[in-house]
Formats: C-alpha cells, sequence, structure tokens
C-alpha cells in the first residue's frame, strides 16, 4: 500500500515538473540577461606612422685635443686613458717657475713705470725747485765773478801787466759762467713748468704696454695648468711626466659620454617627414633589450654623394655611459604613411572566438545601450593600438572592458568611458 502511494507521488511530481519547465525556461527567456558593466573607447581614424628602420652611428656630442699652452716640461700628470673627469679639473701641470719668475719681472717693470707716470703728473716738488733755483743763483753769482775778472784783465792786458795766456783764462771763465748759468736757467724754468704733455702721453703708453705685459704673463703662469673644458673621459693621452712639450704639442683627447649624438642619414623620401625636435627610437647591439630614445636636433640640408641620403643628428642621454663613440645604431623612424586612413581601436576591444577576432559595439535598441557583436580582422600594432577592418566608423563606441562574457543583445552598464 505505501508502495502504491510512493510511485503515485513520483508520477506527480514529474508531471508537475514537466508542465512547470517550459514556463520557466520562457519567463526567463523575455528577460534576458542581466545588465552588464563595462568600460568603452571611441573608434578613431588616423594614419599610422610607418617604420624606417635605418643604421647610424654613434658620435661624440663634444670631442677635442687638449694641448699645451706653454712651452716647458710636463711636471704632473693627475688622470690617464679611460679616466671620468669634471668640468674645471685638473689634468696636468707643465713647470711653472720660468713662467712665475718672468710674471714677477713684469710685474715689477710695470710698477715702475706706474710710478714714472705718476710723478710725471704730480709735476716738480717744492724741494727740487728749490734745488734748481739754488743751483741757478749759484751760477749767477760765479758767472758775474768771472764776467768782473774778465774786464780787470783787460785793463791789465792794455797796460802789459798780465800776459796774454792769463788774459785768455779770464776769458774762458766768463764765457763757461755765462753757459753754466743757461743751463741752469733752463733746468730751473723745465722743473717749474713740469713734464710736457708729449712726455706724459709716452710715459702712459710706456705704463699700458708694461701692464699688458704683466696680464700676459701673469696668463701664461696659469696655462702652465691643464684643466678640462667639460665633462668626459680621457680617451687618449699623449706624453707623459718628464717630457717636453712645446707650444701646440697634444697632452690628451677629452670626449662627452653623458651626452651622445647618432648621425644617420635619411633617404630624400623622407627628409622633410622628421621635423626637429622629434623623437626617434633605436637600439645597440652592446645594449641587448633596450630602447633608447633621442631627439633630432640638426638636419644638414646637404646630400652625402651619390647616395642621395641627408644627414640627421639625433641626441640622446647617456647617464650610464653604456654608448660609445662608434657603436652602431639601429633607428626606428616613424613616418606618416599619407593617403591610407585607418580605424583605429584599443587592443583591449578585441575577444579572440577561435580563429577570429570579435568585438562588441555599444548599440541603442528601444533606449537602452545593448552590446553589438562585430566581427573583424586585425591589421598593424602600434602600442596599445590596432588597426581593424570591418564594421565600424569613426566615433564608435567599443567595449574594452567586460567584453569577455558579454552575449549579443546584452543590456549594458557603462560605468566609465576611457580616452584613447
Amino acid at each position: 500500500m505505501e508502495h502504491g502511494c510512493t510511485v503515485r507521488q513520483w508520477v506527480i511530481f514529474v508531471t508537475v515538473l514537466t508542465l512547470v519547465s517550459p514556463l520557466v525556461y520562457a519567463q526567463q527567456k523575455r528577460s534576458g540577461p542581466p545588465p552588464a558593466p563595462v568600460t568603452t573607447a571611441r573608434v578613431e581614424e588616423g594614419a599610422f606612422t610607418k617604420p624606417v628602420r635605418l643604421t647610424g652611428t654613434v658620435e661624440a656630442l663634444a670631442s677635442t685635443t687638449l694641448a699645451s699652452e706653454v712651452a716647458g716640461y710636463v711636471a704632473e700628470l693627475q688622470v690617464d686613458e679611460g679616466d671620468t673627469i669634471r668640468q674645471g679639473q685638473v689634468l696636468a701641470q707643465v713647470r711653472a717657475l720660468p713662467h712665475r719668475l718672468a710674471m714677477q719681472r713684469a710685474q715689477a717693470m710695470a710698477r715702475a713705470d706706474r710710478e714714472r707716470l705718476r710723478e710725471l703728473k704730480a709735476g716738480t716738488r717744492r724741494e727740487d725747485l728749490a734745488v734748481a733755483k739754488a743751483n741757478l743763483d749759484k751760477a749767477k753769482v760765479t758767472a758775474n765773478m768771472a764776467r768782473k775778472s774778465h774786464t780787470r784783465s783787460v785793463s791789465l792786458q792794455q797796460r802789459k801787466i798780465v800776459s796774454d795766456e792769463e788774459f785768455d783764462q779770464a776769458y774762458e771763465r766768463m764765457e763757461e759762467g755765462q753757459a753754466e748759468v743757461a743751463v741752469r736757467q733752463a733746468v730751473y724754468d723745465r722743473a717749474r713748468a713740469g713734464a710736457r704733455k708729449e712726455e706724459i702721453a709716452a710715459a702712459e703708453a710706456r705704463a699700458a704696454a708694461s701692464r699688458a705685459d704683466a696680464a700676459l704673463a701673469e696668463d701664461r703662469l696659469e696655462r702652465t695648468t691643464i684643466r678640462a673644458p667639460f665633462d668626459g673621459v680621457i680617451t687618449i693621452k699623449h706624453t707623459e711626466v718628464g717630457a717636453w712639450v712645446a707650444v701646440g704639442d697634444e697632452l690628451f683627447d677629452l670626449e662627452m659620454t653623458h651626452k651622445v649624438r647618432v648621425r644617420v642619414d635619411i633617404p630624400e623620401a623622407y627628409y622633410n617627414t622628421i621635423p626637429l625636435g622629434s623623437e626617434v627610437s633605436m637600439t645597440f647591439d652592446s645594449v641587448p633589450n633596450a630602447n633608447f630614445v633621442g631627439k633630432v636636433t640638426k638636419k644638414i640640408p646637404r646630400a652625402r654623394g651619390r647616395s642621395r641620403a641627408f644627414p640627421v643628428k639625433v641626441e640622446l642621454d647617456n647617464p650610464e655611459g653604456q654608448l660609445a663613440t662608434g657603436m652602431l645604431a639601429r633607428v626606428n623612424l616613424k613616418t606618416p604613411n599619407e593617403g591610407q586612413k585607418s580605424v583605429i581601436v584599443p587592443r583591449d576591444a578585441l575577444v579572440p572566438r577561435g580563429p577570429k577576432q570579435i568585438l562588441y559595439r555599444v548599440q541603442e535598441k528601444e533606449g537602452t545601450p545593448v552590446a553589438e557583436l562585430i566581427e573583424v580582422k586585425p591589421g598593424r600594432y602600434f602600442g596599445e593600438a590596432v588597426e581593424v577592418f570591418g564594421d565600424l566608423r569613426a566615433g564608435d563606441r567599443v567595449i574594452v572592458r567586460g567584453n569577455e562574457r558579454l552575449r549579443p543583445g546584452q543590456p549594458l552598464v557603462m560605468d566609465q568611458f576611457r580616452t584613447n
């Protein structure tokens, strides 16, 4: 009896389940999947850049050969090849003693000429003028006595009291006295008048020349110390301690290393597509798995021979000194692909479906945003963007997040809009 009741219960349950299940399924089908939160981005249209791969050569941004500016023996060398140095650092010292003595002599001559000029401009001192006046007065007294003596000798000679020789001596003393008065008068007049303009001008010229000589001597002494003109690395040492160097003899080769320049020859077709200041990426075999970015700083408007290629210089930082002069650079130029407009979407918009690629576009349906499945064919990839071919237009909105489990026609809740 109980077994028969149980069988009837199972029959009733199965019957009810069979009748109810289609109703539940129909209700779920009418209501559809719940709204999905998504992030969208705008479809854009533009021209992709066309990569051009070239080779270039690393050059030093600044390179110089340091030479001696004075002659002498090399007294000190404070650096060697491969040393990193700073601007102003002492690199070498030429024996300085002869140049120091020459400077001291020139300075002494300059002081003497300066004092002489000062005296001329100041005029004769009162003491010197008094001495000149006293000498003039003494000469006048002496000349007057000689004149009187000669006058007496004339009278005595007429009376034959003095000889002709004594008469001549008296006459000579008178002449000498008058000449001495003339000399002392001239000295006194000059002392009272002071130096002439011509004398002062000549003294000024001598003083200026001696100052210049002293400055040159000081400069030569300073140049016995050789200093670095900029930060860099010593690449070649040309001399040793104890060697004699003449003016112009080479001492060191110095190259700047914290910045380098890459020289690359650009084909004529791309010369006007690479403006000054544009960024250029490049790689080097010596630094694997590293990408360097520099800026175009120079464009030489003259082709190299028959190649019709134009030199372009790209500067880039080299703080760790990984790049050296002469290295090969593999340069990647991005030039506009003119005349070819592409539809561009973020890479996150693509959803793989087996061998195909799809994406979801936001479509309005009865005022509600829903997901519309679009099959596309990817083109070129550049960073986070991809070129696609399909039923898309610039300005459409595509789903870039939350698109993995979407269904066509599923309602959307757009919680964020991402700019490309």
